[in-house]
């Protein structure tokens, strides 16, 4: 590839050829033809334009760049969405992560702004938090839809930090959101029991980053879901449910749908399908925690046959950029645990490599890693496929070549990876935002390339 390649906004034709392209209906080999930023056409191999720069992608699969749809990259923007480019991610859709006592509309738009100043590597969509428990307007709703966002998010946990939502307040918010086709994610842990298998650990004397994970055990998942889908179902509106990571949360889920819910995503986390909780048994285990906690073997292979099965939609990495602390009774010592995992580079390496080991097609790990969460959100078909009219967003992935992971792989500056030492089997040679070079030959190249805040458009 020469140095102008890949980069068909200037008005130039480029064509990527030899590869399998992986698409909704199956793969096949053809030439993806880019202009202007978008695809053209999928040509048959050796029609593409004589005058199109060519990219050879010969050996390699071809697909839609990665949709990652849960991630905290707003405390630096450029680390975070250079690692998501450098794992094949071209698309990420951020939580707001609002300030104490901020609102809603307030957090956004000031976090909209300073995307516009951080120069994203890769394309970036907001989520907003709502951190204010119980307290949202039709106003509200209808203004973080005009400001584009993705989805609105609540927690039925953490009321330490003051962000629960009430039973009550849920269902008034899934109301409203129904009338406006709005996507409510929400977190779901039971609150309550969880502040009562805390307060019976802090009685009995018990602390430590493996009683914090133990306080919050699988069942308070489960229960929480199932009051999510309930109320979902009564209320009509479509609930987006994040980072299930046990496989009671899953049969709720199956249930549901057999009894005919409304329309409704389930996320799995990168952590959760690799991760089990004897990590907590380890001297280092705190770089391993992460809310909800890893959980004891077996529930990983229940995760990967909801991938399989097509229970599970969406895998997200739930990328933290800069790491929480637990405060009150888990902070006995005034500084807490800190917890959240920083995965936006590995996501999609890891879930390529992991799936394909296990027989997963390859179409269904593209849907699950980039079509399915751009439908989700309203970011299809612009984004999550390799299509005519949409961005040329891809990822070319060498199936034949090797990676291990090291601390500096992906660069998003937080650290050593918890990743870390995993080997691959293959490998992310090049990736294109809109046509235009972000990583060639493994090398990030996409300094100044454009990353822009990507608004959702009305539902």
């Amino acid at each position: 590839m020469t140095s102008g390649a890949a980069s068909s906004r200037s008005g130039g034709t480029l064509a990527v050829t030899g590869g399998t392209v992986v698409t909704p209906s199956g793969t096949l080999r053809a030439d993806v033809v880019i202009g202007d930023g978008t695809v053209v056409a999928l040509a048959e191999p050796g029609t593409a334009p004589a005058r199109a720069e060519r990219l050879d992608a010969t050996g390699c699969l071809v697909l839609p760049g990665g949709v990652d749809p849960h991630c905290h990259v707003m405390p630096d923007v450029a680390a975070a969405t250079r690692a998501a480019a450098l794992g094949g991610t071209t698309t990420v859709l951020s939580f707001t992560n609002p300030e104490p006592g901020e609102g809603a509309v307030e957090c956004l738009l000031r976090r909209r702004a300073e995307l516009a100043a951080a120069h994203p590597a890769v394309d970036v969509g907001l989520h907003a938090m709502l951190y204010l428990p119980d307290q949202v307007t039709p106003a509200d709703l209808r203004a973080l839809r005009e400001a584009g966002v993705s989805g609105i998010k609540v927690f039925l946990a953490y009321p330490e930090l003051g962000i629960m939502w009430s039973t009550r307040g849920l269902f008034e918010l899934m109301t409203l959101a129904a009338r406006q086709r709005q996507v409510v994610q929400v977190h779901c842990e039971e609150g309550e029991v969880i502040e009562g298998l805390v307060a019976a650990a802090i009685a009995a004397g018990r602390t430590g980053v493996a009683v914090f994970a133990e306080t919050r055990p699988p069942g308070t998942e489960t229960a929480s879901v199932a009051l999510v889908l309930e109320t979902a179902g009564i209320t009509g509106a479509t609930c987006y449910l994040a980072h299930l990571s046990c496989s009671g949360a899953l049969d709720q889920v199956r249930l549901a749908r057999r009894r005919g819910s409304p329309a409704l995503h389930a996320e799995v986390c990168l952590h959760h399908l690799l991760l089990d909780d004897r990590v907590y048994e380890r001297d280092d285990a705190e770089r391993f925690l992460v809310c909800p906690p890893l959980r004891p073997p077996g529930h990983q292979e229940a995760l990967w046959q909801g991938i399989a099965d097509g229970t599970l939609d969406t895998v997200g990495s739930d990328h933290c950029q800069e790491r929480s602390r637990t405060i009150g009774d888990f902070a006995p010592d005034g500084r807490g645990y800190s917890y959240g995992i920083a995965g936006v580079g590995a996501r999609l390496p890891l879930l390529l490599s992991r799936g394909l080991a296990r027989g997963v097609p390859v179409g269904r790990l593209a849907e699950v890693a980039a079509t399915n969460p751009a439908r989700a959100f309203g970011h299809y078909p612009r984004k999550g496929v390799i299509a005519p009219g949409s961005d040329a967003d891809l990822l070319i992935w060498d199936p034949g070549a090797e990676t291990t992971i090291t601390a500096d792989t992906f660069d998003d500056g937080t650290g050593d990876s918890v990743y870390a030492h995993e080997r691959l089997s293959g490998q992310v040679r090049d990736v294109l935002l809109r046509g235009t070079a972000l990583v060639r030959r493994g090398r990030f190249v996409g300094e100044g390339a454009g990353g822009a805040y990507l608004g959702a458009p009305g539902r």
